[in-house]
């Protein structure tokens, strides 16, 4: 009965020893798996930094380029009206000019 007794404190004794060696482990998982969480974090906001520099740099050039695209569009048609307005301008200038060299109205 004594062995009995003693072989169950020896089986609690082990329980016991592996229990403390189970939470010494967990503790040490937890303690690397925050570790690497906090890397990961940093990792995760210089990359977005990265992307959002990258999104917003796209962007501006995007803007910029359609800036470039309606201002050539733009001067494009202003040019045209001019020609158009002076060629329109040219029949009145001439009938000026041949009514003042002439004298008639």
């Amino acid at each position: 009965m004594q062995e009995i007794i003693e072989l169950i404190n020896q089986a609690e004794r082990k329980a016991a020893e592996i229990k403390a060696n189970a939470l010494e482990k967990a503790g040490e998982i937890a303690s690397a798996a925050e570790a690497r969480a906090a890397d990961i974090e940093k990792l995760s906001e210089a990359d977005c930094k990265a992307l959002r520099e990258k999104v917003l740099n796209n962007a501006a050039e995007e803007a910029q380029k359609r800036y470039a695209d309606e201002i050539t569009v733009n001067r494009a048609k202003a040019a045209k009206y001019c020609a158009d307005r002076l060629k329109a301008t040219d029949n009145i200038v001439n009938d000026i000019v041949r009514r003042v060299t002439r004298g008639s109205r």
